[in-house]
C-alpha cells in the first residue's frame, strides 16, 4: 500500500475563519467542518475526473476499489494551517487499464511448455497489449496472457519466461500513484482551492447570520 499527501495551502482562508468566528462558541469548528466536508467531496470527484482523463481506466475501477481511500485533514505548519489530502490504496490490476484483448483467448494450436520438470503441450494465449496512460500507444507485454480464475477474477498474468511454471498477475498503478501525476495534482489542487475559497465565505456568513448555532 502506498500513501501520498497533497498539501492544499489555504492558510489565509482558515485564518480568516478563526479571525471572524473566534468569539462565536463553536463557530470556528462548525465552519471548518463545513469547508472541509465540501473540500474533500471536491477532491474526490476531481481526482476521479483528472485520473481518468490522464489514465486509460474507468471511474468505477478507481472509485469502487475497497482498498482505496481519499481523505483530507488540517494540520499546523510553521504557525499556519494547511489542508492535507491523503491518497492511499493497493495497486490496481493492470487488466483494469487499457488492454487488448479484453477477454481470455487462446491460439488454436498447441506448443510445448515446461511445467515443473516436464514438457507438456498447451494452447498459448494470444498476444496481450496494454497501457496505463492514454497518451501512450498500446505496448506488447512479453510472456503475458489474459485468464479468468475459478473465482471469476480476470487479469493479465505473466510467466517469468516461456519455460517457467511461475505465474504472477501484472499490477498497475495505485490510486495514490495516479493522483501523484503532475497533471492530476495541479487539477485537483486548483479545483479544491476554488471550493475552499467559496465555502470559507459561505460558512462565515452562515454562522454570523445565526445559522447552524
Amino acid at each position: 500500500m502506498r500513501m501520498i499527501e497533497l498539501d492544499i495551502h489555504a492558510e489565509e482562508h482558515f485564518a480568516r475563519i478563526h479571525s471572524m468566528l473566534r468569539d462565536f462558541p463553536g463557530g470556528v469548528e462548525k465552519a471548518m467542518r463545513g469547508v472541509m466536508s465540501r473540500a474533500i467531496a471536491t477532491a474526490r470527484s476531481e481526482s476521479l475526473k483528472a485520473i481518468t482523463s490522464v489514465y486509460d481506466i474507468k471511474k468505477d475501477d478507481v472509485r469502487d476499489r475497497k482498498n482505496t481511500t481519499i481523505n483530507m485533514i488540517t494540520k499546523n505548519v510553521d504557525g499556519g494551517i494547511i489542508g492535507v489530502i491523503h491518497y492511499s490504496g493497493h495497486k490496481i490490476p493492470f487488466y483494469r487499464f487499457g488492454v487488448t484483448p479484453t477477454e481470455p483467448k487462446k491460439r488454436p494450436y498447441r506448443v510445448p511448455v515446461m511445467i515443473g520438470d516436464r514438457w507438456v503441450l498447451a494452447h498459448p494465449g494470444v498476444e496481450v497489449k496494454a497501457r496505463q496512460l492514454k497518451k501512450n500507444p498500446m505496448k506488447k507485454i512479453d510472456n503475458a496472457f489474459i485468464a479468468r480464475m475459478e473465482n471469476g477474477h480476470t487479469g493479465i498474468f505473466e510467466r517469468k519466461s516461456r519455460t517457467s511454471s511461475k505465474i504472477t498477475e501484472k499490477m498497475g498503478a495505485s490510486t495514490a500513484e495516479m493522483a501523484h501525476n503532475a497533471v492530476v495534482l495541479e487539477e485537483v489542487e486548483e479545483k479544491t482551492m476554488e471550493t475552499i475559497l467559496k465555502r470559507t465565505e459561505a460558512e462565515i456568513h452562515r454562522i454570523l447570520n445565526g445559522y447552524g448555532r
